[in-house]
C-alpha cells in the first residue's frame, strides 16, 4: 500500500469534525481503514469563527484516523459548505481548436472557462460540473474528447464562495499540517456516498441536515442539476428547545437526541420530563408532547424552505428518485416520514453504501460525507482522460477552481503569435547578469518599469576627430555651397574636378614635347622610349586622377589661403621625378 493509494476526506461540521481514510478504485467497493471523529470547535454555520480551535479539532481527529490505518497523512480532500455558497446553471460555447476537429481535453476545459466567464471578484469557484455536451448542434453527450465536429457548448452547474470563507478554510487544514487537495461541496459529496447511479439518472433529491446548516443537491439524467445551502440545522431545533423549555443548551441537546421526535405522533401520550431550569437550578415536569410540538413546528420549517427553494428555482414536478435524507438531523425519530409528507414522495435515510474495512464505522448518516469525499476523490483519478490527480480548473482570469487537485496542471489559454512574441521578448531583456541565475533552484528577479517612467541609459560619447587618421571631405566638393550653385547637382565623386583636368592637360603636352626631343636624339630608342613613356603617362594619369581628389578637398577647406596646397606640393614633386621644368 503507497501513499498514492489512499485519499483523505475531511468533513468540517459545525457540531463535529471527520476524518475518513479509505483506498479503492473508481466506481467500485471502497475500503475504509482509518476513522476520526471530534467535536467541532470554532466553526458556526460552516464558516470558521475561531481558527485555533478549528486547528485543533482537525490535528485531533486526522491523527485518530491516522493512528487507526497505520499511516501518515499529509493531504485531504476537505468539504465546505455555510450560506455563502451560491450556485448556477450556465452555458459555453468554443470553436473546437485542433486543425483536425477532433475535441481534446483542451476543448473542454476552455468550454468550461467560458460559461464561467463573469463571476464577481469576491467568489470563488468550487465546481464546475458539466450537465450535458452539445457538439455541433446534438447534445447528450457526456464524454466529448475524442469525437469529431467544428463548434463545442456545454452546460454546466457552477458552485461558488466567498473568497474569504474559503481561504480561511484552507488556512486552517494548513495549519493542521495538511494540504488540501480539493474542497468539495458537502452535498455533492454525500450524494456519492448514500445515492445510487440510477437514482440520479431517474431523479432524486438530496437533503443534508447538518448541526449549522442543511445542504440541498437535485440530480437528474445522471448529473447535478441544483445546489443551494439552507441557514437552518439540527443547533436551530436545539435552540428552539432551549428557549422554549428554558433549560440551558448542552441538556436541551441531550433532550433532543434521548427523547425528542421530529413528530408528535411518534411520542406516547401521558409522558413527561424533568427539565432542569437555567438559572435557578429548580427541575419542572413538561409533558414530553411539548417537547415533540418544538421539534416539529421547526423541522416541518426546514423542509418548507428546501421544497421553497426547488419551487423557485422551477423544479415543480415531482422526480422519480424521490428524497433521500442524510445528516445527524436523519437520525431525529419521525424525520424521514416527516420529509414524505411535506414533498409528497418516497423518503429514505441515506446511509453510505459499498464499504469495506471498517464498514461498521462509517455505516451512518453523520459520517456519509466524510464517505463521500473519499469515492469522489477516487472517481475523479479514475476518470477516462484523466491523469492519476484530479483536474484543477482555471478561470479565465486565472482564479483556480477549487474542487480540483492542487497538484495537476493549470489550464492555460492558447497565446496569439502577438503576446507570445511579446512575453519572449521581455523575458530576454530581464535576465539576470548576476552569477548566481546559473545556480539550480535559482529565480532571477523579474524587473518591472512602471507604466509612468522611462528608464535614462548613458549615452555614447561623441567621435573626435584626433580619435580617426583624416581624410578629406569629398562630399564637401560634391555638395553646391555658393548661392550662384543653387539649384545644380553636385558632381559624381568619379568625375575629375577642373583643375584637376588642366594639370592632367599640361603634364600631357609636357611629356610630349620631351618625348619629341628624346626620339630625334636617339633614334634607336624609339620603341623603348615610347613603351616607357607610355607606362609613365599612364601612371601619371593615375596619380594625378587620385590626388586631384586630395587638391580639390584642399582648396575646399583652405580656400584662398597663402600656405601650398597638398596638390602643389604633389605636383611640385612630380615635376622633380619626371626631371623637367615648367616653361617660362
Amino acid at each position: 500500500m503507497t501513499q498514492s493509494e489512499i485519499v483523505v476526506g475531511l468533513d468540517i461540521g459545525t457540531t463535529k469534525v471527520g476524518t475518513v481514510i479509505a483506498q479503492g478504485a473508481g466506481d467500485g467497493p471502497m475500503s475504509v481503514i482509518g476513522v476520526g471523529v471530534v467535536p467541532s470547535r470554532g466553526i458556526k454555520r460552516g464558516v470558521v469563527v475561531d481558527v485555533e480551535d478549528t486547528v485543533a479539532a482537525i490535528k485531533d481527529s486526522v491523527e485518530r484516523a491516522a493512528h487507526m490505518a497505520g499511516v501518515k497523512v499529509e493531504r485531504a480532500v476537505a468539504g465546505i459548505t455555510g450560506d455563502h455558497i451560491e450556485s448556477l446553471n450556465r452555458r459555453g460555447t468554443v470553436t473546437v481548436s485542433s486543425r483536425g476537429g477532433t475535441i481534446t481535453r483542451l476543448d473542454v476545459d476552455r468550454v468550461l472557462q467560458a460559461a464561467a466567464l463573469e463571476i464577481p471578484r469576491d467568489r470563488e469557484i468550487i465546481h464546475s460540473l458539466p450537465r450535458d455536451f452539445i457538439v455541433d448542434g446534438h447534445p447528450g453527450v457526456k464524454r466529448p474528447i475524442g469525437m469529431a465536429g467544428q463548434r463545442l457548448e456545454v452546460e454546466t452547474h457552477i458552485v461558488t464562495g466567498r473568497a474569504t470563507f474559503l481561504q480561511n478554510t484552507v488556512q486552517c487544514v494548513e495549519k493542521a499540517g495538511l494540504q488540501v487537495e480539493a474542497l468539495v461541496l458537502e452535498p455533492i459529496a454525500t450524494a456519492e456516498a448514500v445515492t445510487s447511479p440510477d437514482e440520479r439518472e431517474m431523479g432524486v433529491i438530496l437533503i443534508d441536515i447538518g448541526g449549522g446548516t442543511s445542504d440541498l443537491a437535485v440530480f437528474l439524467d445522471g448529473s447535478i442539476i441544483y445546489s443551494g445551502v439552507l441557514p437552518v440545522g439540527g443547533n436551530h431545533v436545539t435552540r428552539d428547545i432551549a428557549i422554549g423549555l428554558r433549560t440551558p443548551f448542552e441538556l436541551a441537546e441531550q433532550l433532543k437526541l434521548d427523547s425528542g421526535a421530529a413528530t408528535r405522533e411518534m411520542i406516547p401520550h401521558g409522558e413527561a420530563l424533568e427539565v432542569l431550569m437555567a438559572g435557578s437550578g429548580e427541575k419542572l415536569r413538561i409533558p414530553r408532547s411539548l417537547l415533540g410540538e418544538i421539534i416539529e413546528a421547526r423541522m416541518s420549517e426546514l423542509y418548507e424552505l428546501a421544497r421553497q427553494m426547488m419551487h423557485d428555482a422551477g423544479m415543480k414536478k415531482r422526480l422519480p428518485g424521490g428524497v433521500i435524507v442524510a445528516g445527524g438531523g436523519s437520525l431525529l425519530p419521525g424525520a424521514i416520514d416527516l420529509g414524505g409528507e411535506v414533498f409528497q414522495m418516497p423518503t429514505r435515510m441515506g446511509v453510505p453504501r459499498e464499504l469495506t474495512g471498517w464498514s461498521d464505522q462509517v455505516s451512518t448518516p453523520q459520517l456519509a460525507t466524510g464517505v463521500g469525499l473519499c469515492r469522489f476523490a477516487l472517481k475523479q483519478r479514475s476518470a477516462p482522460g484523466n491523469s492519476t490527480e484530479m483536474p484543477a480548473l482555471a478561470s479565465t482570469d486565472g482564479r483556480r477552481v477549487w474542487g480540483g487537485m492542487s497538484d495537476a496542471p493549470q489550464v492555460k489559454s492558447p497565446q496569439s503569435p502577438k503576446t507570445a512574441n511579446a512575453k519572449t521578448e521581455k523575458s530576454a531583456s530581464q535576465k539576470a547578469p548576476d552569477a548566481l541565475a546559473q545556480n539550480d533552484g535559482f529565480v532571477a528577479p523579474t524587473l518591472e518599469i512602471p507604466p509612468s517612467k522611462t528608464l535614462d541609459f548613458p549615452r555614447a560619447e561623441p567621435i573626435r576627430a584626433e580619435d580617426f587618421v583624416s581624410a578629406p571631405d569629398v562630399a564637401a566638393e560634391r555638395a553646391p555651397s555658393a548661392p550662384e550653385n543653387e539649384g545644380k547637382t553636385a558632381k559624381s565623386s568619379l568625375e575629375v574636378a577642373p583643375p584637376v583636368a588642366d594639370a592632367l592637360s599640361e603634364l600631357r603636352q609636357s611629356l610630349a614635347r620631351r618625348d619629341s626631343a628624346f626620339r630625334k636624339n636617339n633614334p634607336e630608342k624609339g620603341a623603348d622610349a615610347s613603351r616607357e613613356n607610355s607606362s609613365r603617362e599612364n601612371s601619371s594619369r593615375e596619380n594625378a586622377s587620385r590626388d586631384g581628389l586630395f587638391k580639390t578637398a584642399e582648396l575646399s577647406s583652405q580656400g584662398a589661403s597663402a600656405k601650398p596646397s597638398l596638390w602643389q606640393t604633389l605636383w611640385t614633386k612630380i615635376k622633380e621625378f619626371l626631371g623637367f621644368e615648367e616653361e617660362k
